[in-house]
């Protein structure tokens, strides 16, 4: 036990030497130099439009995936005016692949639209968009656009209520059309939808604030809808 005092003590002693002396080498091995850490901020701008993005990553262009190929097949199934994609001022809600059919060992799970929205009687789930009414789907995506430019720096961790370009009455359930955003008050900020009292389907984004030349576009990988409990 004392030796090993002793031998905490020298390295202790050898320690302020160093530091008072400027030596750069201490038994052999180099001083660690001061280092200045610089933080970066990533540019959220991607120069292109939001139409342009989600083709380039649903038909593996740039770069090199398809994380938005099911929703890609959706839109082209549901016959919505994809100009809606290149309008301004609008914020957009992207489908990453597992918010419209994820796999659990097999087994489609219930967090994603064809596992969510079931079809049939007895109900079932679906496994394709042809599975569904072109309009339901169409409404579905006309949900997913919203009127106005909505990402971090304008929404708080006060949910805010927002218009979408689903029209008024279309969903008996959400007669308004409205969706809700807000952040995460926390250290992470994540981009929350339809976090409001009595919601009974919050979704956080997968990646958020990605600026497109006509407005935001956060990701989601779960399915988005408005269900109300209050």
């Amino acid at each position: 036990m004392k030796t090993n005092y002793k031998i905490l003590f020298i390295f202790s002693i050898a320690c302020l030497l160093v530091a008072g002396t400027g030596c750069k080498k201490l038994f052999g091995l180099e001083r660690q130099t001061d280092w200045h850490f610089e933080p970066v901020v990533l540019d959220p701008h991607i120069n292109k439009s939001a139409w342009q993005f989600l083709k380039d990553r649903a038909l593996g262009t740039t770069p090199a995936d398809t994380i938005f190929k099911r929703m890609y097949q959706g839109i082209l199934y549901s016959g919505i005016d994809t100009s809606l994609y290149l309008q301004k001022n609008k914020t957009f809600i992207f489908l990453h692949n597992d918010a419209i059919l994820r796999l659990n060992k097999n087994v489609i799970t219930n967090d994603c639209y064809f596992g969510y929205h079931f079809i049939g009687a007895p109900a079932v789930t679906a496994k394709k968009w042809e599975d569904y009414p072109k309009d339901s789907v169409k409404n579905w995506l006309l949900y997913l656009i919203v009127d106005g430019d909505y990402t971090f720096g304008t929404v708080g961790p006060t949910p805010i209520e927002v218009k979408t370009m689903l029209p008024e009455g279309a969903d008996s359930k959400n007669p308004k059309s409205v969706m809700f955003f807000s952040l995460v008050n926390d250290q992470n900020m994540k981009f929350s939808i339809n976090d409001f009292i009595g919601s009974g389907k919050v979704v956080q984004a997968r990646t958020a604030g990605i600026i497109s030349t006509n407005g935001p576009v956060h990701v989601v990988d779960r399915v988005v809808d408005y269900i109300n409990n209050n």
